[in-house]
């Protein structure tokens, strides 16, 4: 039988190991809080976390370029469109007889270079003919000219030659007057002195004669030369006309190609009438129906290609967080539309200033009471992997991402 003494140390002991049970407990507890901790914060260390990211991509805005009545709208909002897919047709009418107008101008215009070109070698062709033409019989009239001169010079000494004769044959006749006055001579002799002195008289008029004709034949051909002359000048300035020509035909050359480049412009112009989609993707915001005016510029709808090429993501860090961040650094993302879909990617590039200094209105620090607010840079994620097992994925779209920078 335990006495009242050997009762209370039992319940001392009792209590001691109960108190040094809950000691090891509270210790455990506080080493598996420590060990849990430090592997928290071994996990995160160096890893960034953002969720002021969301899915970003290209929008292709559809425009004409050309104004116009809409005769077609081919595709809804929302359906899915191929590259090169027509989503647009406007009224050709007007840019068809447009065209037709410039390639009328532009037949024409070759028609006239055609004749311009064929026009300078012709009188190119023309002239040399007439110059050579010419020119032989101006040769021709020299050779004559030169005989006549030849001729001419002949009568002149023929007619020097008689005039002599006729002078010898008067003073003869003189003499002979004298010596039939004293009967000296016969009267024969006499006549035959007169004879001789008329015959004298007539060679020397037909000496001169023939001379004044040849002067004049001569005179004749000499206004022929200097006519034929006249004519060659005349003739050699086909040689202008033909350098005329050729600039003529540059200058219509220059036309043709003003007249080509008009059909090309009409014949573009005519192919802007059919808009169709810039890349295969979504139609959205559509804003045109059959039958609208649209003019140069007006956006009608748009294109959104939801494939990994066309989308990326553009996550906003605080500037303390970029410290140890770089392009080429994976990256991991959960989009709120997929929570149990983990994407990998990795950094593209970062933005050249923060979003706040490229908002509409930039802040003005240097006025006023300053607060200091932590800064966002836009940080451009491209996506590793085939986006085609998340059909739901859209622009705009919530994410968060983690970069790893260790």
């Amino acid at each position: 039988m335990e006495t009242p003494q050997s009762a209370t140390d039992v319940a001392t002991a009792v209590a001691a190991r109960k108190a040094g049970r809950r000691k090891q407990i509270l210790m455990l507890v506080l080493v598996i809080a420590l060990l849990g901790s430090a592997g928290y914060a071994w996990s995160i260390w160096g890893e960034e976390e953002t969720d002021d990211a969301f899915v970003d991509g290209h929008i292709y805005s559809v425009t004409p370029r050309v104004s116009g009545f809409v005769n077609n709208v081919l595709v809804e909002d929302n359906q899915r469109v191929e590259a090169g897919q027509l989503l647009v047709e406007l009224d050709p009418t007007d840019l068809e007889v447009a065209l037709a107008q410039a390639r009328a101008d532009l037949s024409t215009a070759e028609s006239q270079l055609d004749a311009l070109e064929m026009q300078a070698p012709l009188t190119l062709s023309e002239t040399d003919s007439k110059v050579s033409q010419a020119n032989a019989q101006l040769a021709a009239l020299y050779r004559s000219l030169e005989q006549a001169a030849e001729e001419e010079e002949a009568a002149r000494q023929s007619v020097d030659q008689a005039t002599a004769m006729a002078k010898q044959a008067a003073l003869d006749m003189k003499r002979y007057e004298t010596l039939i006055a004293d009967k000296v001579v016969s009267q024969s002799a006499y006549d035959n002195a007169e004879t001789k002195l008329k015959s004298a008289q007539a060679e020397l008029g037909s000496a001169q004669a023939k001379m004044l004709a040849l002067a004049h034949k001569r005179g004749s051909l000499q206004q022929d030369v200097d006519r034929l002359k006249a004519s060659i000048r005349l003739a050699q300035t086909g040689h202008d006309k033909a350098r005329i020509d050729d600039k003529q035909a540059l200058a219509q050359k220059a036309r043709v190609e003003l007249a080509r480049a008009k059909v090309k412009q009409a014949e573009l112009n005519l192919s802007y009438t059919r808009l169709v989609a810039p890349s295969a993707g979504y139609i959205t915001k559509r804003n045109v129906e059959t039958g609208q005016q649209v003019a140069v510029g007006q956006m009608l709808l748009a294109v959104v290609p939801l494939d990994r090429e066309g989308l990326w993501v553009t996550a906003n860090y605080k500037e303390t967080q970029l410290t140890d961040m770089q392009v080429g650094q994976h990256v991991t993302m959960k989009v709120d539309a997929y929570p149990d879909v983990e994407l990998k990617g990795k950094i593209e590039s970062f933005m050249a200033g923060t979003g706040s200094a490229f908002s509409l209105f930039p802040p003005e620090n240097a006025s006023g009471n300053f607060v200091k607010v932590v800064q966002r840079v836009p940080v451009r994620i491209m996506l590793d992997e085939d986006i085609k097992n998340l059909p739901g994925l859209r622009i705009g779209m919530s994410v968060i991402t983690v970069v790893h920078t260790r």
